[in-house]
């Protein structure tokens, strides 16, 4: 690992939740780092290569309904230790009604869960023995919890901690629901929740949106995206490397000027893969005369977005999936939630949901239709699909080209996500100057046509593993076809100096080359 170490940051947090960072952070470091095509930043040229966004496959077989309760949030995990997909949902017990001047609707919001064993066909199960039946597995303290999401979490040494639920707990003990902490349960089978007496509070107030829990590797700690205050629909989060100290929520993405007029952000979720962070942000296009204290009335659809660490995103203002047709479930609104690895590894699953009205349109009393009393039937889940790293890419027009900046190469590993299956590719490296390096040439190179999510590129008569802890960049020159990404273990050495990662720019030439630095070592002769 060139004398990189794998360690935990010593961070220090005050009671009142002020980040208290020493600087420079101690990032955990990421195994893998990728040069995506979802900007160029890591590209010197790049020619004849048109930037394209493809969506996920919505599974049409998987549409799924509870019989009993209006669903919403889901979050979807593969669970090995029984072989089944599960699916975590939140469902209200009534679908919520506005009255101008009226009281306060007492909504109660739970978590259920179902299980597959193909991510398609979804059973429920009566998992805690209810004299009712339903499959309902948390409901809090009080009896409600909101924006509950599910994250099984391979990273937590303590098997009663594997499953934990980030989600505000509904507290009518204050009179208003405005007031609810914020805090992680745990679980060591997803079933049976324990919420430690709140010993895990990462919020003081309502988020009853989808507060999306995951483990950032970049900054060693835990994350959750979230509403800071009711109902201010802007993007926040806070992180702890321990679930109990955690940082003072920051503003991470809000609305800007090129979202429709008085746009807002529902929700968003974060996945991350190989370097980079994957997320999925609901935009609410907003009725702009709605005559209530807050936004309802409106349509939502889900925005692809990225970040290199979790914590500085950038927007794509591309519709992550398409609204379907009219009369279709989705047609208005769509909400992507948690994307996981299934099983085999060779494909990402999305849970989402997909109503069928507009936001807002059951709840008040003159858009109430015969459709309105069948609660249960307004919103479907559906589980889409797409192969990992697939959302952006870099595709043909002729014969194409790229050269990306210079990294240097930790180890032999070394792969391409590309398709060209009716075309071709080749890969040459180059050193500083951008010159090709003796035996990694493009006619030395093997030439790729297929598809392939992590190709290894061949030469003739060298192998890559005589460049290790050298400087190189890459060229590829492609024919009918797309490529998607670059990964392999590297850092990113665009100057002066290497740096950890695309996500930690802290510059790591000690801990490379040691306390003197020779730069004759770093390039291929």
């Amino acid at each position: 690992m060139l004398g990189v170490t794998n360690v935990v940051n010593d961070r220090t947090f005050n009671r009142a939740g002020v980040d208290c960072l020493p600087y420079p952070w101690k990032f955990m470091e990421s195994n893998l780092c990728t040069i995506a095509f979802l900007d160029d930043f890591a590209l010197l040229n790049r020619t004849q290569l048109t930037r394209r966004y493809f969506e996920p496959r919505i599974i049409e077989e998987s549409q799924f309904f509870d019989p009993n309760y209006s669903l919403s949030y889901s979050s979807m995990q593969w669970c090995p230790e029984v072989e089944k997909y599960r699916l975590w949902y939140n469902v209200n017990h009534q679908v919520c009604k506005v009255e101008i001047g009226g009281e306060t609707q007492d909504e109660h919001f739970m978590l259920a869960m179902a299980e597959s064993a193909d991510a398609i066909h979804w059973e429920r199960g009566n998992y805690l023995n209810r004299p009712d039946g339903a499959n309902l597995v948390w409901s809090g303290e009080e009896g409600s919890v909101s924006g509950a999401m599910v994250y099984r979490d391979p990273h937590d040494a303590d098997p009663e901690r594997r499953y934990k639920c980030a989600a505000s707990l509904d507290s009518m003990r204050h009179g208003s629901q405005s007031i609810a902490p914020g805090i992680i349960a745990t679980s060591p089978d997803g079933i049976h929740w324990n919420s430690q007496q709140l010993r895990y509070q990462w919020g003081r107030s309502m988020s009853d949106a989808y507060n999306c829990l995951f483990y950032n590797p970049v900054l060693g700690a835990y994350q959750v995206l979230f509403r800071a205050v009711l109902t201010d629909r802007r993007i926040c989060t806070s992180y702890s490397s321990d679930l109990i100290h955690w940082s003072t929520p920051r503003v991470i993405l809000a609305p800007d000027g090129n979202d429709p007029p008085c746009s807002e952000f529902y929700n968003m979720s974060a996945h991350y893969h190989d370097g980079i962070f994957y997320g999925f942000l609901c935009v609410f296009e907003t009725d702009m005369v709605d005559r209530v204290p807050w936004k309802f009335k409106g349509n939502v659809y889900t925005e692809l977005v990225y970040s290199y660490d979790g914590l500085s995103w950038q927007r794509t203002h591309q519709k992550a999936i398409g609204l379907r047709g009219i009369g279709e479930y989705g047609a208005t609104q769509n909400y992507l939630f948690n994307m996981t690895p299934n099983r085999k590894g060779d494909q990402w699953m999305i849970s989402g949901i997909f109503p069928l009205l507009e936001h807002g349109s059951a709840t008040y009393s003159e858009h109430r239709t015969s459709l309105s009393n069948d609660s249960n039937r307004l919103v479907a889940h559906y589980t889409s699909t797409i192969q990992p790293g697939r959302l952006c890419g870099l595709q043909g027009v002729g014969d194409a080209f790229l050269r990306t900046k210079q990294f240097l190469l930790k180890d032999d590993q070394l792969t391409i996500n590309a398709q060209c299956p009716h075309g071709e590719m080749k890969v040459q490296l180059i050193d500083i100057w951008q010159k090709p390096i003796a035996g990694f040439s493009f006619d030395d190179s093997e030439r790729f046509s297929g598809d392939e999510i992590a190709w290894t590129p061949r030469w003739k008569e060298r192998s890559i593993s005589e460049l290790l802890g050298k400087r190189i960049g890459i060229e590829i020159r492609l024919y009918t076809g797309c490529v998607y990404g670059i990964t392999g273990h590297f850092h990113p050495f665009h100057g002066a100096l290497p740096q950890q990662s695309y996500g930690d720019p802290r510059d790591i030439a000690e801990a490379v080359f040691g306390p003197t630095v020779d730069y004759s070592r770093i390039d291929p002769q």
